[in-house]
């Protein structure tokens, strides 16, 4: 009799032992997925940056830079941030000298090659192609289309930059001559300059540019077809995304 219970016990205790060693393990497999994913969220944040003034904060995301920053102060702010060959340019508290609503194309952008004595008279012939970028905000491409004589003529572009090839015997024309010269953001009726009011808030002129240097060096535009040119595709999108997580503190947003 006595041989029997010590007998149930020792199996009631091998039972208890068996389900807490399952336990065990599952518990800790939980502790370390939540670990892990504790990690990944600390990880995520490290690679955002942030940049925060007085008038405004943004999230910098990742493969982005801070290439120059003024603050807001003496009147003025500005932070230009960077990726690849692109800058963004966020004057967010600037003003034009023109008497032009808007303001110049001079006073926005500045023209990526030498040579052009007038780039006012360029301005007339750069096209716009226009794409949604928020609520209240479009974004304009310029495109400068070498292929046409008063386009090379006007904006110091020595050649057409597009050419024949020959592929399966026949002759296909690249069209390399459509070049993106930058973009801007702006309001519905606005200029390169937007927003400020009589409470102190500044105008507004956010600009995306290629460093390029001459006209042959600018990436092909072909917005249309973005399959073309998937990384200027991309750095648009970027842009219009930083564009739109700025918090402003001090001005109504945009």
């Amino acid at each position: 009799m006595l041989h029997r219970v010590l007998r149930r016990v020792t199996v009631a205790a091998m039972m208890a032992a068996g389900l807490y060693g399952f336990a065990a393990p599952a518990y800790a497999q939980v502790s370390n997925a939540e670990r892990k994913e504790g990690h990944n969220q600390h990880a995520t944040r490290e690679r955002l940056t942030t940049y925060e003034d007085r008038e405004i904060k943004v999230v910098i995301p990742r493969g982005w830079r801070i290439v120059q920053a003024s603050g807001a102060k003496a009147g003025a702010g500005e932070v230009a941030l960077g990726k690849a060959s692109y800058t963004l340019r966020l004057a967010y508290h600037t003003e034009h000298a023109s008497g032009i609503e808007g303001g110049r194309i001079v006073e926005a952008f500045d023209i990526p090659w030498p040579g052009i004595d007038d780039a006012w008279t360029c301005a007339v012939y750069l096209r716009e192609d226009p794409q949604p970028a928020s609520r209240h905000l479009i974004f304009i491409n310029l495109i400068v289309d070498t292929g046409d004589e008063d386009v090379r003529k006007n904006c110091a572009i020595p050649k057409e930059l597009g050419s024949w090839s020959e592929k399966d015997g026949r002759k296909e024309y690249d069209y390399g001559d459509r070049r993106w010269f930058g973009g801007y953001f702006r309001t519905e009726y606005g200029g390169y300059f937007f927003g400020g009011n009589e409470d102190g808030c500044g105008l507004k002129a956010y600009t995306l540019i290629s460093q390029a240097k001459t006209p042959e060096r600018l990436p092909i535009a072909d917005i249309a077809n973005q399959n073309n040119n998937p990384e200027l595709t991309k750095i648009i999108q970027e842009a219009i995304d930083i564009v739109n997580s700025i918090q402003y503190k001090r001005c109504a947003p945009f």
